[in-house]
């Protein structure tokens, strides 16, 4: 397995007798010590391949019986705690942490890049553009929103003593980092449902979007409070959060544009060419990705972006083959590394130090996230409403299930990973517990309940064989239902003519993705 020997690349606590191990490099007679810890990355690696295949196995179960109470994020959680709890009685975590641990350099640089992007590039383009507008508001308006609420209610919780008193700049790193969604499990159901389209868009565009600007503005947060800017003040922070944003999203959007034009241009129309195809097509986001990262900008915005961008110019240009060999492989890369962190968010739970002895800011925690949910949601909804028609405006019961719908994830836990080594005086060990009780909250109790709050909230579910995408392909005609003030949003409808036929073959293909 590779993502465990990669990931050791990083780490910078390899034993002795683990790299004499990998080397084969070993002078003396071992002893028994040296004997069994080198056979802990054996044994470490062939743990956690166990636990990644159960997990698939599981979920497969629980989906051809239909049952989700429990999902398969919920259950890579559950396994991941009973191996952590195994390995912490057996008294050999000390071992076994060296090589199950992933460090937030590992998540960002392999695990992280293929969600992203297989995100950006497997949306369905007409549900998504058709309402750009609203979830535009939602993941921009309604991230800040949600992580100064959450920032705000845990310093004034803080400073009235009623959980673990903070400073500011660290609640709103905090709020920051725990507003980054993850509705895995949410959009998981809703596919299995039939859920209704458009909330099934709002959702997903929402949390494509939302990772970016949490994260943004988490990098943002960190960089004020290690230099501030004497003058600037919070008008020098936003502005420099847009500046990171603009950059990382000029750096996605150009190189998903060279690609396309190096597929139309470059002569690759002959057969037997698909995985050459696919090769180079693997290159273009992890270009995109490492050039930001390396320019201080964000590679979430720029991958993502990548992804949006190929998927609607560079797409077109590739062979039928060379397309499903790129779907199916990011598309496995991104569900590996999803589970992968769910199960390491188990493990973590009693692998990594954590801080227990504050529990009570977990609850605050809880309690902060759902009122600012709820600010988030209701307060975007009022304004999409205020600029739509009154027969396009979001309803209240789609409304709720937003609110429902906001579970925490891989990168809330990444994050919260990284603010360890960020936050002086334990503060990050703080974070990083809160967050993994939450996660814990909203994957397991939120995320097992959601079919019964879509069905209390009288939301049509189809069934998992309805094809949302025919029934948008037969609505076509009433795409002009939404106000234009959405339709302005999206690019195509002012550059449709002149980018297609710059970068793509064929305009009809390009639509029909």
């Amino acid at each position: 397995m590779l993502m465990p020997l990669i990931q050791n690349v990083f780490m910078e606590n390899i034993s002795i007798p683990a790299m004499a191990f990998v080397a084969g490099v070993n002078s003396q007679p071992p002893d028994p010590s040296e004997e069994e810890s080198a056979n802990i990355p054996s044994l470490s690696i062939m743990v956690q391949i166990l636990m990644l295949g159960s997990t698939f196995i599981f979920g497969h179960i629980l989906k051809r019986n239909k049952i989700m109470i429990i999902n398969e994020a919920g259950a890579a959680l559950l396994l991941g705690v009973l191996v952590g709890l195994i390995v912490r009685f057996s008294g050999k975590e000390k071992g076994f942490s060296t090589w199950i641990d992933f460090n937030e350099r590992f998540f960002f640089y392999f695990l992280l890049p293929p969600i992203i992007f297989e995100s950006g590039w497997s949306l369905r383009p007409r549900p998504f553009f058709k309402n750009f507008g609203a979830i535009c508001v939602f993941a921009f308006g309604g991230t800040l929103i949600s992580a100064f609420g959450v920032g705000i209610l845990v310093y004034i919780f803080g400073v009235l003593h009623w959980t673990h008193e903070m400073p500011f700049l660290v609640c709103l790193t905090f709020g920051a980092l725990i507003s980054a969604t993850d509705p895995v499990t949410v959009l998981a159901i809703f596919h299995e449902l039939g859920a209704d389209a458009n909330l099934y868009a709002y959702v997903f565009g929402e949390s494509v979007l939302n990772d970016a600007v949490a994260i943004t503005m988490f990098k943002t947060v960190l960089s004020f409070m290690t230099n501030p800017t004497s003058n600037g003040g919070i008008l020098g922070a936003f502005s420099f959060f847009i500046a990171i944003f603009v950059g990382s999203f000029s750096i996605g959007v150009l190189a998903g544009m060279l690609s396309a034009l190096l597929f139309k241009y470059g002569g690759f129309q002959e057969k037997g060419l698909s995985i050459l195809e696919s090769c180079l097509v693997v290159l273009f986001p992890y270009l995109s990705y490492m050039m930001a990262d390396a320019l201080d900008l964000s590679g979430i915005v720029a991958i993502l972006f990548a992804g949006i961008t190929m998927k609607y110019y560079t797409a077109p240009n590739l062979s039928l083959q060379a397309q499903q060999i790129t779907t199916s492989f990011f598309g496995m890369l991104a569900k590996l590394s999803e589970t992968f962190v769910f199960i390491y968010v188990g493990v973590a739970t009693f692998l990594e130090k954590q801080s227990w002895h504050n529990f009570g800011f977990t609850f605050v925690t809880i309690l902060s996230i759902l009122i600012s949910r709820a600010w988030n949601v209701y307060t975007c909804s009022a304004l999409v409403n205020c600029l739509r028609k009154k027969s396009q405006r979001i309803p209240f019961n789609h409304q709720h299930a937003l609110w429902y719908s906001g579970l925490r994830g891989a990168m809330a836990f990444a994050l919260a990973l990284q603010s360890v080594t960020e936050l002086p005086n334990d503060q990050g060990r703080v974070l990083l517990t809160s967050t993994l009780l939450t996660i814990f909250f909203t994957v397991l109790l939120v995320g097992g309940s959601t079919p019964y709050v879509l069905h209390l909230l009288q939301i049509e579910c189809r069934g998992p064989d309805h094809d949302s995408q025919k029934e948008e392909d037969s609505k076509e005609e009433s795409a002009d239902q939404v106000g234009w003030k959405d339709q302005i949003f999206f690019p195509q409808q002012i550059f449709n003519c002149f980018m297609m036929s710059l970068l793509t073959f064929d305009k009809g293909l390009s639509n029909s993705l």
